[in-house]
């Protein structure tokens, strides 16, 4: 099986914030890698969804009637990195910082396993 990663990115050194939105189209197996940066003393990042089959604008609030669903909340890390599996999921993802983070800053990427062009789940 041939499969390669691709990442999206949320929230990059930052210590307060909604961050970026990122649209799923298709369900995928999807890790989210929370790497909290420096001294941190306090902060967690609670991962949302919004099941909505419209993308949002990266970056855009929750403008136009969104309803998130929160998924997990994790602690900031200090100084290293954690992981939590979501699954398969599709729909529109967002890390909002939902207790500011002290003494460093976070960087929250999603990781996909994408299928490689050529690839076939049945041999011919």
């Amino acid at each position: 099986m041939s499969v390669e990663n691709t990442t999206y990115a949320f929230q990059n050194a930052a210590t307060t914030g909604v961050g970026l939105t990122q649209f799923f189209s298709e369900p995928r197996f999807t890790t989210f890698r929370i790497t909290g940066n420096g001294s941190v003393s306090a902060g967690q990042v609670t991962i949302e969804c919004c099941l909505q089959k419209t993308p949002m604008i990266p970056g855009a609030s929750s403008a136009g009637g969104m309803a998130w669903t929160v998924l997990t909340t994790i602690p900031v890390p200090l100084n290293a990195t954690t992981e939590w599996f979501a699954g398969s999921v599709s729909g529109t993802f967002r890390a909002r910082i939902s207790t500011p983070v002290t003494g460093g800053t976070v960087t929250v990427i999603a990781i996909r396993p994408e299928e490689q062009r050529g690839w076939r789940r049945r041999p011919s």
